[in-house]
């Protein structure tokens, strides 16, 4: 990861490596995206979220020599924060080292999340880092 320029790693499914990695506690800091962001958007105009939501999860991850696991990360995929959920964490890997737990499934290249015709329906092809799939 180390070499990359972006630092970034997406499991899909229950790989359990997720299991394996939070015993590494000591260089691994495992977060949950809802409730961070859940509580600190609370007090923001809901037009403003887009403006806030990459300050936010940089404030959180302060710390280049650690590995962040982030987990629960369904709030990205709220179409009120008008967002992309991959490319802000291409973004945000750019710093850090990121291991993402893909809430959604992984197909034919594809990252997938909701199904087609829900309002938070997401697909992307083309990004950066790797993927583990079980």
């Amino acid at each position: 990861m180390e070499n990359q320029w972006h630092k970034i790693l997406f499991l899909c499914n229950d790989t359990g490596l997720e299991r394996q990695l939070k015993k590494l506690e000591q260089r691994i800091e495992v977060l949950n995206l809802n409730r961070m962001l859940s509580e600190l958007l609370i007090n923001i105009p809901k037009k403003k979220y887009p403006l806030y939501v990459e300050e936010i999860l940089q404030n959180f991850l302060n710390d280049q020599s650690k590995l962040y696991l982030l987990q629960h990360i369904e709030i990205l995929f709220d179409p009120v924060l008008q967002i992309n959920p991959v490319r802000l964490l291409e973004n945000i890997s750019k710093r850090n080292r990121l291991i993402i737990k893909w809430p959604g499934k992984y197909t034919n290249g594809i990252l997938i999340y909701a199904e087609s015709g829900h309002p938070e329906y997401f697909t992307c092809s083309d990004f950066e880092g790797k993927v583990i799939v079980n």
